[in-house]
């Protein structure tokens, strides 16, 4: 939690990034009103109840949403607000799980988290309510996949063997995992294509979006970018690294 907040009549929505694409700004903004708009409509025992007025404040990209009542009592929005801030602590706290939060308003708050930190582009999102601004990050959220029964995710970069292509459907190949030695399923687009090609059979590192079991065994990754290690004969041999020393 960080910084403070004097309105408890409205929620702060705030992206801190290095740099951010169009794309990843629109997921992080969808994401953020997918779940206070399903709180809301839980709240008030049906859609439409409340409307987000929306301003934005200056910041790096700092969004307010101030909830008004729709032919309503006015005590809805403040109670929409409430139900909010204790959902946020509840979660930064491990306590239990929020009431209102269904599992879509938990699973768009846990892919807020796990947005952060996506290679050079990595962002940062802050939810502030009243006096406090909750940081939602990987750790913050990592209490949501104990409600949801859900796998970890997160990313990261995993090394091991490049093997069973499959290439009808969705483009998939097999990493035989370095530490384990197990089978991790690895899904890639067109434009990795000829990488993986060339790197059959070859021990490889791919970085990108991992799905991990229970016991952080990683099951699944969408990867984004792949290296191949070089062949043990290419590599240097222990006499000409101390050749390197003498001269």
């Amino acid at each position: 939690m960080v910084e403070k907040n004097t309105n408890n009549q409205s929620i702060i929505f705030k992206i801190e990034e290095k740099r951010i694409t169009i794309d990843i700004f629109s997921q992080s903004v969808r994401k953020f009103f997918n779940l206070i708009e399903n709180v809301a409509t839980n709240v008030a025992g049906k859609s439409k109840a409340l409307e987000w007025l929306l301003s934005v404040k200056p910041g790096s990209i700092v969004l307010e949403a101030k909830p008004e009542s729709v032919k309503e009592s006015p005590e809805l929005a403040k109670k929409t607000m409430a139900v909010l801030n204790d959902g946020f602590r509840a979660i930064s706290e491990r306590s239990k799980r929020p009431e209102y939060f269904s599992d879509f308003a938990l699973s768009n708050l846990f892919e807020l988290g796990s947005m952060v930190g996506l290679g050079d582009k990595g962002i940062r999102h802050i939810i502030g309510i009243g006096e406090v601004y909750y940081d939602i990050s990987p750790k913050s959220v990592a209490y949501i996949d104990e409600i949801l029964g859900t796998d970890t995710k997160a990313y990261g970069t995993i090394e091991g063997e490049l093997l069973a292509l499959k290439i009808r459907g969705k483009l998939t190949f097999s990493i035989w995992e370095t530490l384990t030695g197990k089978e991790v399923k690895c899904y890639f687009s067109d434009e990795l294509y000829d990488d993986v090609i060339s790197a059959i059979r070859k021990r490889v590192s791919v970085y990108g979006l991992i799905h991990y079991n229970k016991k952080g065994i990683p099951l699944r990754v969408q990867i984004e970018n792949l290296m191949q290690f070089p062949e043990d004969s290419e590599l240097p041999k222990f006499k000409d690294i101390i050749g390197l020393f003498r001269e």
